[in-house]
């Protein structure tokens, strides 16, 4: 498989393609990832694709839940340091299980992801939707697979499992890590 530049609009966009955190996270408003105007770029190019029923963008479980985690969770911290340092625990996690009303501040920033996810539009892939896939190997072990051959964090090794299971071998990231990957062609950006 091929690491693609998903800033060149003439490499050619898969059937079934799967969006990682990284890329989609990106596609926020004010974001500060340095690759933020070409997957804005790219996502554009899915969407057209997308509306001209050309192609097909999964949103699997653990990308949206690693999203959802990294929204609340910077929300958190924004909240902890706006408290009054007398009346501050020790760190956001901690301010969080005391007041756990705290969240609401970040409800707003999920609902802004929640509109760009919809924008594109991705389709969320259901239990249905995962099928075994041509190998008969668990789960379990397909996840050890891509964590001990990549050297991936269990979460995208998981996000590597349900793009297989969905029969799609296509990626699209901005985390470098994601270039270590060969069973995938991983559309990325700096190539």
């Amino acid at each position: 498989m091929a690491i693609l530049d998903l800033a060149n609009e003439a490499v050619p966009l898969p059937a079934q393609i799967v969006l990682d955190t990284s890329l989609l996270l990106a596609c926020r408003e004010g974001d500060d990832n340095p690759c933020s105007k070409p997957a804005k770029k790219f996502i554009q190019r899915l969407s057209q694709q997308i509306g001209e029923y050309q192609m097909v963008a999964w949103l699997l479980c653990p990308v949206l839940q690693e999203c959802y985690h990294i929204i609340l969770s910077q929300s958190l911290r924004r909240s902890w340091a706006a408290l009054p340092s007398d009346q501050r625990p020790p760190n956001w996690l901690a301010a969080y299980k005391h007041q756990p009303d705290l969240l609401t501040a970040g409800f707003s920033d999920m609902a802004d992801f929640d509109d760009i996810v919809a924008a594109i539009p991705l389709t969320p892939a259901q239990p249905e939707d995962l099928k075994a896939s041509a190998n008969t190997y668990p789960v379990e072990e397909r996840i050890r697979h891509f964590i001990t051959c990549y050297y991936l964090l269990p979460q995208d090794a998981l996000i590597l499992v349900e793009a297989e299971r969905l029969g799609v071998t296509a990626v699209a990231a901005l985390d470098r890590d994601w270039h270590r990957v060969k069973e995938f062609d991983v559309y990325t950006t700096p190539v």
